[in-house]
């Protein structure tokens, strides 16, 4: 019995060292050559990287080192696409006036045209009381329009004289236009481009009427008066919404459309019948084409 379990045991036994014989010559023919070389090799002790792979040579044949994941990583995202920042967008000319609140606008314009119709006012009284015409000729200088006063070179007067009024019905007038018109072309627009429609209607206004009289009607006269802006604002208005209902002098009911074309009628009559009055007409058609290329510069996109 003792025979047969020594056996039985001594052939397990060489059996085992067969099987891990076989093995481990299996696995010495299979290793990379990097692996041996890497094992036989005496590497220095200061770099972390080489420490693993000297102890831990099994590593590099089933992982990947983690300086190579971290330098491909950082080469693919390189490659990937960066879309150009989007420009800021570019600033409106002007763009300031934007923060003036629309109220002021709205009231500081009737109250230059108050203060600059009081100082008509104080300046005929000294003429009366005092009989004194300096105030009245420095009023006519600087507040009016003329092709003697752009000579002169107070090219300023092509803007207050769209503040100048000299007798009440005419402040009146204009002022009650302005009130029922302003308001809704103001909220429409915005301070600034509201400003420079003002401003720039009542510029070409006066242009309008100063060359007309220089070239055409070869007089020199004076003209001042709200009306050619205040026209344009009225033009604009009816562009936008046509038949939106004009009360013509507080009373009668006329569409935006057939209003401003009347105006625009009456006015052009008015200057090629060479009829002389007080009114500048060619003024007021020059307000009232400039309201109109206004509208079709903002449907097109030029404001």
């Amino acid at each position: 019995m003792a025979n047969i379990f020594k056996r039985v045991f001594s052939t397990a036994i060489s059996n085992s060292l067969r099987t891990r014989s076989l093995q481990t010559s299996c696995l010495s023919s299979t290793l990379p050559n990097t692996i041996r070389f890497f094992s036989s090799t005496r590497l220095p002790t200061q770099s972390p990287i080489l420490q693993l792979t000297r102890h831990k040579p099994w590593s590099l044949s089933f992982f990947t080192p983690p300086s190579q994941r971290t330098f491909f990583t950082s080469a693919r995202s390189s490659l990937r696409y960066h879309p150009p920042p989007t420009p800021p967008p570019r600033k409106p000319f002007m763009g300031f006036l934007d923060s003036i609140p629309q109220n002021t606008v709205f009231y500081g314009i009737l109250a230059i045209n108050g203060i600059v119709f009081f100082m008509w006012y104080m300046a005929n009284q000294k003429l009366k009381v005092e009989r004194d015409a300096s105030a009245l000729n420095w009023m006519y200088q600087n507040f009016t329009n003329s092709w003697h006063t752009l000579q002169s070179g107070r090219i300023w007067t092509l803007v207050t004289a769209c503040f100048s009024h000299q007798s009440v019905s005419h402040i009146l007038f204009n002022g009650f236009t302005f009130f029922f018109m302003a308001q809704p072309v103001l909220q429409m627009l915005g301070s600034r481009q509201f400003i420079l429609l003002y401003l720039g209607a009542g510029i070409l206004s006066s242009m309008t009427s100063l060359m007309y009289a220089r070239f055409v009607d070869h007089t020199d006269r004076n003209s001042l008066g709200a009306s050619g802006a205040i026209y344009s604002i009225v033009s604009l208005l009816a562009c936008v919404a046509p038949t939106m209902t004009f009360q013509l002098y507080g009373i009668i009911p006329v569409p935006a459309w057939l209003a401003v074309i009347g105006l625009f009628s009456y006015d052009a009559y008015t200057t090629l019948a060479d009829k002389r009055g007080t009114t500048d007409a060619v003024g007021h058609v020059g307000g009232i084409l400039t309201g109109i290329a206004f509208f079709f510069a903002r449907r097109f996109g030029r404001f």
